[in-house]
Formats: structure tokens, sequence, C-alpha cells
């Protein structure tokens, strides 16, 4: 038996310890978050060739324009127009094009019928690709509301639209709407352009492609409708033409519906709340990997990312390289930096963005390239983004230029930002001299902005040692101008914290097991940790990384032992973020994720059980704990409160047997439990447990439903008001243990 007595306030524990970490991998965004089902929507799509991942130096990572890719057409002759497309190195090569798009960064298609003729226009939606690449992947359900909506130009002749969703077996998953495209279709917009939206009402359940029959409308007299002069009369024609763009269809009910912030971007509802029952206190974004990009041109650039759909301009996802077919992922920016800020506020969570600091992803195999921090570029591009950034997310409508831009997206309000990572995984000589002419930019802007400092991607000592002595020296004030000022009376912006180190791991489960003690003998001097990317994965521990060693429960118990050590040192480890955090089930570019979906259905892996047990219960404060008796192996606790009577005390067991503890209890000021009321109230005792085999696996297919691999037990009881004085708990083998009192 052993005896674990929780004593003392030791410190307050950082309010925003644990976060999410949300990256564009494993379609996490585009085919998951994105709410928007239809597959490059914009016909805008840009791609990694895959034939360049066979190569090396300059031609390892080129771009390929497709922008008719997962858009078939069936007796009709289709192509993109634009006015510029994207060459081999991602520049801009200006095309010809026979009317204006929509916008200046907008491709559309331009596509003709024949007299007699019934064409077909299919997208088939998300489906991750690989053995599933001709698999239906738009989720429909009974009851449910969708919505349509396109922009389309007629151009010569009378077309007729028809717009369904049909399954694999072409029978109708919804009814369907039929209009003409014409300029009385809907919305007219400039050059000719009509928005057009309507409503389809799921008929039954399943998986379907978005389906638009298209032939010439049954009207005499056809017209002629060009972008810059009004409809004239002409001869029918033998063909008819239109010009289509800007393709949606989604679930009515997306996450933020009727509120008008929302009104580019949507989001999947189903996953938004998943990840609001974490209850996370900070979000970070985009990266990852992405933030640098694998060349120059592909880091992720904001700036690219705002404004009206339409106008942002689309990249190639670094990460296709792990899809099945190695190419077909593109970041469509649908979900971009506005959407990402107004996902912060709807979730009460600080956003933590992570810039391109000028050098690309030094990961290995990736021939990392480096910016001249004396160059133009680097001043004027690299530098200007995050100070434009802070325009954007705080600045003034009325003079930020930034700012007004984020206004007329529809938040005229500031975003609250108030910390910034500086690249993602940088290292070495160069990075910190980037570093250091990036913060004192920031801070000549905002003395108060935290500056994130990366450690690299190796989460050993002597690899981070470089930038550890550099974060103690800046926060001695050694590194003029790249400490953050500490305001007295800013008490949310992680207190006496000058400097934000960013540690990434993944490793065995054995390792982190070790490492719980790992920030014991870290010095308390204004730096702090941030541990913004890890997950038990074995990928430097060598071991397979695939479905089958993926997102265990042995996995899941490795971090939450690895977590009693974060909370035990929250007032050194300010934040934590597990990665990756959203996966298309058959979508994987990395196997171990914390939240799986299919186009119907949501799957949190046990590591996501494991992790909300800590994330959505902890106190203001943490608490000694003293374990006495011989403690087994395996066994890890930890404790925070409230300054009233709300105490959470978590106990992990890693080992295969069971344990039995008894859990002092006693009143008094620095006892577990304080006494409220005259004659005293009782408490309410909750012990939540989830326990599995250590080798077992939440798992989800393409089709159907999570199959849950955990036993989760829930006790609750009362406790008198003079205390039991010990609470007996039997903690099974490969268990976690909350014990929660109020």
């Amino acid at each position: 038996m052993v005896t674990i007595t929780v004593g003392a306030p030791t410190h307050a524990v950082s309010d925003r310890l644990y976060g999410v970490f949300f990256e564009d991998i494993n379609h996490g965004a585009d085919g998951g978050l994105n709410a928007n089902m239809v597959n490059n929507y914009s016909f805008d799509g840009v791609y990694l060739s895959h034939a360049s991942l066979r190569l090396k130096g300059a031609e390892r990572w080129m771009t390929k324009a497709d922008p008719l890719r997962f858009w078939r057409f069936r007796r009709l002759d289709a192509v993109s127009c634009g006015t510029w497309i994207r060459g081999d190195h991602g520049q801009r090569v200006d095309t010809d094009c026979p009317a204006p798009p929509i916008n200046d960064n907008s491709r559309y298609a331009r596509v003709t019928v024949e007299p007699g003729t019934v064409g077909a226009i299919d997208n088939l939606g998300y489906n991750g690709g690989g053995e599933y690449a001709n698999a239906c992947a738009m989720a429909v359900r009974a009851g449910h509301a969708y919505d349509f909506a396109a922009c389309v130009r007629p151009v010569r002749g009378a077309v007729s639209l028809r717009v369904v969703v049909l399954d694999d077996n072409d029978e109708p998953l919804t009814d369907d709407v039929r209009f003409d495209v014409d300029r009385f279709a809907g919305e007219p917009l400039r050059d000719g352009w009509v928005f057009v939206r309507y409503a389809l009402a799921g008929l039954r359940d399943g998986y379907g492609k978005l389906h638009i029959d298209v032939q010439l409308a049954d009207r005499p007299g056809a017209t002629r409708a060009t972008h810059a002069t009004e409809p004239s009369a002409v001869p029918e024609p033998s063909a008819a033409t239109f010009d289509i763009d800007a393709v949606s269809l989604m679930d009515a009910d997306y996450w933020g519906k009727d509120d008008p912030k929302w009104r580019f971007g949507k989001l999947r509802r189903d996953l938004v709340e998943t990840i609001a029952a974490l209850r996370p206190a900070f979000v970070r974004f985009p990266g990852g990997c992405i933030v640098e990009g694998v060349t120059p041109g592909n880091e992720y650039r904001w700036k690219d990312t705002v404004g009206a759909s339409t106008a942002r301009r689309q990249q190639y996802n670094m990460w296709a390289f792990k899809t099945p077919d190695g190419s077909s992922y593109s970041q469509s920016y649908q979900i971009g930096f506005y959407e990402y800020f107004c996902l912060c506020e709807d979730l009460h969570a600080k956003p933590l963005p992570t810039l391109f600091a000028g050098i690309t992803c030094q990961s290995p195999y990736r021939d990392p390239k480096h910016v001249d921090t004396n160059g133009d570029w680097f001043r004027n591009v690299v530098v200007q983004d995050y100070l434009d950034l802070i325009d954007f997310a705080n600045g003034d409508p009325d003079t930020s230029a930034w700012a007004a831009v984020r206004r007329d997206m529809g938040h005229p309000e500031p975003f609250g930002l108030d910390m910034i990572g500086i690249g993602n995984e940088n290292f070495g000589a160069d990075y910190v001299a980037k570093f250091d002419a990036i913060a004192r930019a920031i801070h000549e802007k905002d003395p108060g902005m935290l500056c994130v400092m990366s450690a690299g991607l190796f989460p050993f000592r002597l690899p981070m040692k470089r930038t550890w002595d550099h974060a103690h020296a800046v926060a001695a004030g050694g590194v003029p101008g790249v400490a953050r000022e500490i305001d007295a009376n800013d008490a949310d912006l992680l207190p006496a914290t000058r400097i934000l180190v960013d540690e990434h791991a993944y490793h065995s489960p054995d390792w982190f097991i070790a490492q719980a003690n790992r920030f014991d003998d870290y010095r308390r001097d204004g730096t702090g940790v941030y541990f913004g990317e890890y997950s038990a994965n074995g990928y430097f521990a060598a071991q397979p990384q695939d479905h089958d060693h993926a997102s265990s429960w042995r996995s899941a118990l490795a971090e939450a032992a690895f977590l009693t050590g974060c909370e035990r040192n929250s007032d050194i480890v300010k934040m934590t973020s597990y990665a990756p955090l959203l996966s298309h089930v058959t979508g994987h570019g990395w196997e171990q994720n914390l939240i799986e979906f299919n186009p119907a259905q949501v799957g949190p892996s046990v590591n996501y059980e494991a992790e909300r047990l800590f994330s959505a219960n902890v106190g203001a404060l943490a608490y000694e704990c003293r374990i006495d008796g011989e403690t087994p192996d395996g066994l890890f606790v930890c404790a925070t409160g409230d300054e009233g009577a709300l105490r959470f005390v978590k106990l992990v067991n890693t080992g295969g047997e069971r344990v039995g503890v008894t859990l002092n209890v006693s009143y008094g000021p620095r006892g577990l439990l304080r006494r409220s009321g005259a004659a005293g109230s009782p408490h309410t005792l909750r012990v939540e447990t989830l326990t599995g085999d250590p080798d077992a696996r939440n798992e989800l297919g393409y089709t159907g439903g999570l199959r849950d691999c955990l036993t989760h037990t829930v006790r609750e009881s009362v406790l008198p008001p003079d205390g039991p004085g010990s609470i007996a708990l039997a903690l099974p083998p490969c268990s976690v243990t909350l014990v929660r009192l109020a």
C-alpha cells in the first residue's frame, strides 16, 4: 500500500499549460476542419510534383499546377482559365485569359456543352487517395440541410444546371436543384460573374459525390452574355459555354453558423467541438514544418491566406510527399489566419502564430536554404511579415492597412495577440542571429510581445544547448532589445517570463516515462518552456511508424506520466501541445495523431482521452505530493487546485500490476480540503479511471463510428463534513485516474 499526501501549494500553474497545435497535415484542414467538402473548390489546385521526389538538389521539390485536378468532366469540354499560373518552382507565370477571373489570384473552369448532350461534372471530395482514390467522400445525413454555392458566368448560349449529391451507384442522397446560368441566377458580381446559392436536403445517410448535370437550356431565343456588355440577341449557337468557380458544398450546420464574422472559411462543427472539449488555453498555427516549407517559395505566407477566399494564393502542401500518391495535397487556404484567430476567440484560447524565420525546413533530407540576414528580402519580407501580422491581429483599422483588412473581413475589434513564434524547429548560429533580428523588430513595435524561440527538433540537451544558452542570456538582459518587457500589471501573459523556448520530442513510451522528471532542474530565471510538439510514437527510437504501432494505450500512458512532470514543474513549463492534432483516417502522413476522423464521424484516440483528463481538469496552483512507502515502478502523481476547495489529483500507473493507494484527505490551510460554512459542508468526490490493454488502440474506419478500446469508469460519492481522513483507491494496471474533490 502506498500513501500519498497532498501538501501545501508550491507555485502558480501557468494558465496556458495545455493547448493544441493545429497544422494542415493528414488533411487536417482541407478534408477535415474545413467544412467545404469540395476538393479543389476553386480550380486553383497547386501540388507537389510527384516526379520531383526522385530527384535531388534544386529539382527535389517542384510545383505542379493542375487546376482541374479532382474534377471529372464527362461529355463536356473543360479548360482552365486565369491571368497567371504557378511555374515549376512556384513562380508566377502569366497566361492568356479570355475574360477576367473573380480575383487576379483565382483561376476558373470554362465549360462547353454540345446541343442534344447532357454533360456531367463530378467531384468526389476528400477521400485521402491511395486505395480510396475513387471513393465518394461527401458525407450526407438524412434530415440535414446542405449549402451549395458557386460563382458562374454565362459566356455563349443558354446553359441549364442540375445539382445533386449522388452515391457510388448514382442514386440520389439529396434532393436536387435546377437553374439556368444567366445574370438572373443569383447575386450579380463584377465582370459578369453571378453568385448562386441553393439549399439541398439530405434524403438518407451515405457518402456521395457532388454531381452537376449540364445541358442547353430549354428556352427559345438564346442570348449571348459577356462580362463587359449587356446581353444581345444572337442566333442559337451550336454549343453553349459558361464559366464556373468557387464551388462549395457543406453541412449547413457548420461551426459559427449565423455569426457574421464567419463569412469566409467555414469549420466542421463536430471537429471543433471535439477540440473544444480539451479546453485548450492556446492554439498554435500553422505549424510545424509547413511554416518553413521545403524550398524557397514554399514557406507559409500568412498574407496569402486572408481576404476573400478567391483572393488567397494557393500553395502545395509539403506533407504531400507522405500521402499515398505523393502529390495530391494542396493548401486552399479556405482556413487562413483570419479563421484561425476567429477560432481562438470562440475557444477562449490565446493565439500562438508561428512564422517563417528565413530558413527552410532543417529536418533531415530537406536541404535547408538560408535567407541572407543582412539582405533586403529578409528585412522587407521576413521581418515585415511579423510586424504586419501584429497589425492585422491588434491594430487600429483607422490607421493600419492590415487592421483594415481584418475589419473588412468582419472583425473590427482586435484579437488580442500577445505571443508569437519565430521559426519552427530551426537551430544553429544563423537561426540565433535571425531570431534576435526579428525579436528586436517585434519589441520595437510591441515591447510586451512574448517571443518563442525554437530549440530545434531533437529533444536532447546537447543539440538544444545553443538555444538555451542564448535564452538564458536574453532573460538576464545580456542581449539588448530581445527580451520581452515585463509589465507588473500584466498577469495574463505568463508573469516574469521574458522568453519561451520551444522543445519538441517524438520518442518512445519508455523515453517519455523516464522524462517525467525532465524539468526538475531547469533554471528558473525568466526563461520558460513551451513543449510545443510531442507524442510517444517511437520516432527517435527507430520504432515502426505504421498504423499497428501508432496511438496505442501504451503511448498514451507514457504521455500521461510525462504530463505529471509538466504539472509539477508548471512554474517553468508554461505551455504544452500534442502533435499532430488531426488526421483523416485514409490520409495519414503521420500515423500517431490526437484526433482521427472520417467524412462523417470523429474518432478521438486513446491519447486524446488521456490528454483530456489532464487539460480539462487543472487548477491555478500546484500542490506538493509526498509518497510514503515503497513506491512501485510506474506510479506517477501530481496535484493542482484552486483557492477554494476544488482539487485535482492525477495518478498514472504505467505498470502491469494493480496498485493500492491511500490518499490522505485533511482539512486546513495546508490540507487537501478546506472547510466551508460555519458547520462545515460536505465535499464531493469523483474518481474517473481509464484503463485498457497497452497494445490496444481506438479504431475508426473510412465508414462507421469509433470502436473504443478503453474501459472508462466513474465513481462519485459525498464526503462527510468532518472528512474521512483518507481515501482508499485501487489503481488498475495500465491506468490513468483523475480524483476530483470539490
